[in-house]
């Protein structure tokens, strides 16, 4: 089969992005199909042009199997109109770079914002292929339940409008949400057309080529990873658990409670913790701001480092850290992808958030507190502290059993690939006369 996936932010494992269809994908090669992503060469995550050398608007490579298409989109530094136009010309260009390519048998438009989903509808309408929606992020519930969005609003409505369009016109909707499928029932979704494929873990190892030149535009610069890893070494040589967070430092995130939390150890003269937080973000000043405040020593920031070398920085850990706001979204639940990775490196995860249910409670891989709660976070990490070293690798390997075994990605290729296999339900194809 060949399939197509438009995912604005998708990436290999070469840089700090989501990994979730270059995994799948390799998979699925690895079975004899075809998978195409087309994806912005700007990134989200660095904020600049990691794909594309001047003057090129549209580069192709493959990796592993999975043949990327990275288009040129302007640039942004925040979530305003830059941001919006960023979207816009991603749809634009990824409509053009397809010209060429053979056509597919289904194409997936991935959102976390649907102007991804809204040009693979319209690709698939041209290319006369079966059309998937997979959903994500639930836009645009996320943005009214953090508050920068109105529910009434007009922008609201016309996301609304475009989410119920694109989903009834799709054969199929994925969803990586435990809960999200009560949500697009409600949304006049189909039960049946509903499949709940979340984010998992690599379940084999990725192929390496020593002969293969480092890609200049990707590389880990300083090499960031090793360096990272001695000064997480060093806080061990002094006597400290050491805790560690990877990831976005979002307005989602709510990782200001991961530094206040450290704030309250350190008042309290608990057991000496140190805190490594890795990651770029909205809040990442303000988080570094804080603890200048509050004089911490034993709270370390870090630029992200590439996907690939997040295994080797969680082996160094003895606690990952996982946090989220008090937010209305996450009663549908969690799929992140960090999350994962926390649960396959074998660290016990202390998990601060209100989301029902979750990998951490399921396989007794952590310790759970409520979000946002600075003290309830502080006291997690003490008694973690106050573990010998064999009970925190015991609670850690119950998490990554369970992990491999319920979220490894062979299995969920499998799954995804039934998914977007499957023909409409109670219509022909799609074709832009029946629009």
């Amino acid at each position: 089969m060949r399939i197509w996936i438009f995912n604005h932010y998708a990436a290999p494992p070469d840089c700090a992005a989501g990994t979730r269809h270059y995994e799948l994908g390799r998979v699925l090669a690895a079975r004899g199909h075809e998978v195409t992503v087309f994806a912005s060469g700007f990134s989200h995550f660095s904020r600049r042009e990691e794909r594309l050398t001047p003057g090129e608007k549209v580069a192709t490579r493959t990796i592993d199997g999975v043949r990327f298409v990275w288009v040129r989109t302007p640039p942004y530094t925040s979530n305003g109109y830059s941001r919006v136009l960023n979207m816009v010309h991603y749809a634009a260009r990824v409509l053009s770079a397809q010209r060429g390519l053979n056509r597919p048998d289904v194409i997936v438009g991935s959102s976390v914002h649907l102007v991804a989903v809204l040009a693979a509808w319209w690709a698939a309408c041209r290319r006369r292929a079966r059309f998937v929606v997979e959903v994500r992020d639930l836009w645009p519930q996320t943005l009214i339940d953090m508050g920068a969005l109105r529910a009434n609003g007009l922008p609201a409505r016309l996301l609304r409008l475009v989410e119920s369009f694109c989903c009834r016109r799709a054969s199929a909707v994925i969803c990586l949400l435990p809960g999200a499928a009560g949500y697009l029932q409600a949304r006049g979704v189909p039960a049946d057309k509903i499949h709940y494929v979340p984010n998992g873990i690599a379940d084999f190892p990725r192929p390496r080529d020593p002969d293969q030149p480092a890609d200049p535009n990707t590389a880990d610069p300083g090499n960031q990873a090793a360096d990272l890893i001695d000064r997480i070494r060093r806080f061990r040589e002094e006597g400290c658990l050491t805790a560690g967070y990877v990831g976005s430092h979002g307005p989602a995130n709510g990782v200001a409670t991961i530094v206040a939390a450290a704030a309250e150890l350190r008042a309290a003269g608990r057991p000496r913790v140190a805190v490594v937080m890795v990651g770029d973000g909205q809040e990442k000043a303000a988080c570094e701001q804080l603890a200048h405040r509050h004089g911490l020593d034993n709270v370390l920031f870090w630029p992200p480092v590439p996907k690939q070398a997040v295994p080797a920085v969680l082996a160094e850990l003895d606690v990952t850290l996982f946090c989220l706001r008090d937010v209305a979204v996450f009663k549908y639940g969690l799929s992140s992808n960090k999350l994962f990775d926390y649960l396959a490196s074998g660290k016990p995860v202390l998990f601060a958030s209100n989301a029902p249910g979750g990998p951490v409670r399921e396989s007794g891989g952590g310790v759970c507190v409520p979000a946002e709660s600075p003290a309830d976070m502080a006291g997690a990490l003490a008694e973690l502290a106050a573990m010998s070293e064999s009970e925190r690798e015991r609670m850690g390997e119950r998490g990554r059993r369970w992990v491999y075994r319920h979220h490894g990605m062979t299995t969920l290729a499998g799954a995804f690939l039934t998914a977007v296999s499957e023909p409409a339900r109670g219509r022909g194809p799609v074709t832009e006369a029946g629009l």
